[in-house]
């Protein structure tokens, strides 16, 4: 009887594969896994993503004889680390978000895990918008391409945002009204978010 009595923090956790099938069926319930699953979902997306957009811009830029082209891998390299940079502090907002409601994040790997868990539809919209971007080069999809890197990174954002009003189920109990931990998370974001896209166009109109 002790065993079937464990806290969550006792629990085995899935196997990686097992961690992505659950996440995919309950992006928000409550899936016990390793430290590493989530920040290796995350940046083995951002790599196939990165990737598609890296030949796609470099295809752009070669097709129009943009000045790009001279600099296509400093400026593929800037936008990585932007984006990277970008997806991370979110994730801190977010923590800050929650703490603020609940007090308590789990820590930052399993609070990365969280936010890889309700995102994780994202692994198959990266899979097809690295698709569409690499067919772009002969096909013309491009256009649908991109609507997919948007889907990407309003999805991270909408699940960053839920992962600071929702607990974790059975784990977790409200200390504040999460209304105003969704306003701490908006007010961070959009402040980082505007610092970062100005040094985002200083970095990229200096290359």
């Amino acid at each position: 009887m002790k065993d079937e009595a464990q806290s969550p923090q006792e629990e085995t956790p899935n196997t990686y594969w097992r961690w992505l099938v659950e996440s995919w069926r309950y992006p928000l319930g409550h899936n016990p896994a390793e430290k590493w699953y989530g920040v290796v979902t995350l940046l083995g997306e951002d790599i196939v993503l990165f990737i598609g957009l890296a030949v796609a811009g470099n295809y752009i830029a070669n097709l129009f004889d943009m000045p790009l082209v001279h600099h296509g891998s400093g400026a593929t390299f800037w936008a990585i680390v932007i984006l990277f940079v970008v997806q991370l502090i979110t994730i801190l907002c977010s923590m800050v978000g929650h703490l603020f409601v609940f007090g308590n994040t789990g820590g930052f790997w399993q609070y990365v895990n969280k936010v890889a868990q309700v995102t994780n539809w994202n692994f198959w919209i990266a899979i097809c918008a690295f698709f569409f971007l690499i067919l772009s080069l002969s096909s013309g999809l491009l256009g649908f391409g991109e609507v997919l890197v948007w889907i990407f990174y309003a999805l991270f954002a909408l699940g960053s945002f839920l992962l600071v009003v929702c607990p974790d189920p059975g784990t977790e109990k409200m200390i504040h009204d999460p209304f105003w931990g969704a306003v701490i998370y908006l007010v961070m974001v959009a402040v980082v978010y505007a610092i970062i896209w100005g040094i985002a166009l200083s970095i990229l109109i200096n290359l």
